[in-house]
């Protein structure tokens, strides 16, 4: 018996072996893309990542594209169209087009997207101005074959620079699904298109929707935030808007800013998070105290002293969040999350669910307190 059972065994092990699949004979989805399509309702878009094989284990990354009415469409004819069998078990970001979020028109296809098991439910999202064909091949460069930093980009930005919001996706289905804050996410671009138009206007900064003002050998930026109302994008904030849009949702640790004073001499700024912000909603008014740090780098021939730098900076940043919180407010989006502690005053999930918190926002009136300490001393150069 026992040897009717090893026999059985082998044969049963030899079997699966016989139908597994060799590693090579796999590329790899990186990145997914959808935006609209011109005969079918979506354009989907992957970054495939291809293993070369050699002894330096280089990859070959190509994007390729198939329109289709559904995402399992959307597979079948890209798996058809490719030597390889594609995975998804790799993916790392979504691009969202803008010209579907504009009309909310993605939710259905995401939906269903995710209830596959091969795709990972917090993939890093961002919105794309169109073609993402065109973006996914800006990001391709031989001094970066794995894609490596793309991967990180995003997360490196918020944490380091602050300009930008680094959220996957389940936070952005949380956003739609429950109304206590609309989502900010990540906007993207190929350098030569341009910017799209700041929320807020104002003052000209490096970064401006999609698109950085400098020299690069990739051929795609990074940088500034789309901010939606439910599940359509509302507009976009530059990078510098939205550090401050950040710092008030308990977001931001650091970044760096440029103020013109009275004199008109330049004072950068690297500013920190020292606490969590204290937020306050009381007869349809949000108080916000805002705890910051800055190391100050000030001009020679400036004539301020520190006192009056504090006031400078406490004094615009409070009147920039100010002008943000009207912009947002102006096109119904909670992105700085005031939703949240409206639901923490109901008692039960149902009377929050109850609660028109739109109708309530678009009359709230919002006032920012901003404590900050100087730790740089200008006299030490």
């Amino acid at each position: 018996m026992r040897r009717i059972f090893m026999i059985l065994l082998c044969c049963t092990l030899f079997l699966g072996c016989m139908q597994s699949k060799n590693i090579d004979e796999y590329a790899y989805v990186l990145n997914i893309g959808v935006e609209q399509g011109t005969t079918m309702p979506y354009l989907v878009t992957v970054l495939v990542s291809v293993p070369g094989g050699t002894e330096d284990t280089k990859v070959e990354n190509v994007v390729i594209t198939a329109e289709a009415r559904s995402f399992s469409e959307a597979c079948e004819t890209l798996n058809a169209s490719y030597p390889g069998r594609l995975s998804f078990a790799r993916a790392s970001l979504l691009a969202i087009g803008e010209d579907l979020a504009k009309d909310g028109a993605q939710t259905a296809f995401l939906d269903f997207a995710f209830g596959k098991p091969d795709l990972w439910p917090n993939l890093r999202t961002v919105v794309v101005k169109p073609p993402i064909r065109c973006v996914f091949e800006g990001w391709i460069t031989e001094a970066d074959p794995s894609l490596r930093k793309i991967k990180t980009a995003v997360g490196d930005l918020s944490d380091e620079s602050g300009t930008t919001a680094d959220i996957g996706y389940s936070t952005y289905v949380e956003a739609i699904s429950d109304k206590r804050f609309d989502a900010m996410l990540t906007y993207a671009g190929v350098n030569e298109y341009g910017s799209e138009t700041d929320l807020v206007g104002g003052e000209a900064y490096p970064h401006v929707g999609g698109s950085l003002l400098t020299e690069s050998v990739l051929k795609t930026s990074t940088s500034g935030s789309a901010v939606f109302d439910g599940d359509r994008m509302a507009g976009v904030l530059d990078g510098r808007h939205t550090m401050e849009t950040l710092m008030v949702t308990d977001a931001f640790r650091k970044g760096e800013l440029r103020f013109t004073l009275a004199d008109g001499s330049m004072l950068d700024a690297t500013v920190y998070r020292m606490r969590a912000p204290k937020i306050r909603l009381k007869n349809g008014e949000a108080t916000v105290e805002l705890f910051l740090e800055a190391d100050i780098f000030e001009p020679a021939d400036s004539s301020a002293d520190r006192d009056q730098l504090k006031s400078f900076l406490k004094n615009r940043l409070e009147t920039e969040l100010s002008a943000i919180f009207s912009a947002l407010q102006s096109v119904n989006s909670d992105a700085m999350g005031f939703g949240r502690y409206r639901a923490k005053q109901f008692k039960t999930v149902s009377d929050w669910e109850a609660c028109d918190w739109k109708a309530e926002y678009r009359s709230l009136k919002a006032v920012f307190s901003v404590t900050i300490m100087l730790s740089h001393d200008p006299e030490r150069e």
